[in-house]
C-alpha cells in the first residue's frame, strides 16, 4: 500500500502546471471615448455611516469636501480637518499635484462582464482566474485635459432623493499592467476583451448613460 501511495503522489506532481512559466505581463494604455465620471461615497456620508449614534453627529455639508472625497486619489488624503474645511483652491491644487484614479478591481470586473455580455463564455470565472490587473494600492492614476462638476439629483432605491456632484474628466487616459496566463488566453484575446469592455461597458459612474467608454491606444510587453 505504501508503494502505491508514493506512485500516486509522483503522478500528481507531474501533472502540476508551472504557473510562473505561463504568466505573461503587458502594459496597456487606454484612451477615453467620452468623459470619465468618478463618484464614490464621500467622506461626510462615510462618517455618518460609521458613527455609533448618527443623530449625535452634526454633519454640516461642505460642497468642496463632498466633491474632493468622492474621488479615489493616487496619494491618500487621510481624514483630517483639511478636507472638512475644503475649498475650491484645495481641489485645484490636488488636481495638479495628485491624480484621480480608477480602481483595478473595477477594471478587471469590467473585462469579465464583457466576456459574458458578448457571449464569449457563459460565466466570468475563467477570465477571473486567468488575468490580474496590477496597480499600487489597487488604484490606477488617470491623466486628463479638462475637468468639471455636474450637480445632479439622484433617486436611490430606498430613501429620499439626493443631490450629488459628479466629477467629469475630459480627454482622459490611463496606463495599467495586466498579468495573464497564456495557456488559458492569448495576448490578442486579452486585448480583445479589454476593447470589448471599453466599447460596451466602460469604467466609472454613469456607464448606463455612455460615460467611461474607452479603447486601447498602446500595448507594451
Amino acid at each position: 500500500m505504501a508503494e502505491k501511495k508514493v506512485k500516486i503522489q509522483k503522478e500528481e506532481t507531474a501533472n502540476l502546471i508551472d504557473i510562473e512559466a505561463h504568466v505573461k505581463h503587458m502594459l496597456v494604455t487606454v484612451e477615453g471615448d467620452g468623459d470619465l465620471v468618478l463618484n464614490k461615497m464621500n467622506a461626510r456620508n462615510e462618517r455618518m455611516l460609521m458613527a455609533d449614534d448618527r443623530k449625535s453627529i452634526k454633519q454640516v455639508p461642505n460642497l468642496w469636501e463632498d466633491i474632493i472625497t468622492s474621488i479615489h486619489w493616487r496619494d491618500d488624503l487621510g481624514m483630517d480637518d483639511t478636507y472638512v474645511e475644503s475649498t475650491e483652491d484645495i481641489l485645484h491644487n490636488l488636481l495638479k499635484t495628485n491624480a484621480p484614479c480608477i480602481t483595478a478591481f473595477g477594471l478587471k470586473k469590467s473585462f469579465g462582464d464583457a466576456v459574458v455580455r458578448n457571449g464569449i463564455d457563459k460565466y466570468k470565472t475563467k477570465i477571473d482566474n486567468a488575468i490580474n490587473v496590477i496597480a499600487e494600492n489597487g488604484l490606477i492614476p488617470v491623466s486628463f485635459s479638462g475637468w468639471d462638476v455636474e450637480k445632479r439629483l439622484m433617486s436611490p432605491k430606498k430613501g429620499s432623493p439626493l443631490t450629488v456632484y459628479l466629477n467629469h474628466f475630459h480627454n482622459w487616459n490611463a496606463r495599467f499592467q495586466v498579468d495573464y496566463l497564456d495557456h488559458v488566453y492569448s495576448r490578442d484575446q486579452i486585448l480583445n476583451f479589454i476593447n470589448l469592455a471599453g466599447f460596451g461597458g466602460g469604467i466609472g459612474s454613469g456607464r448606463s448613460s455612455g460615460y467611461g467608454r474607452y479603447h486601447i491606444v498602446k500595448v507594451e510587453e
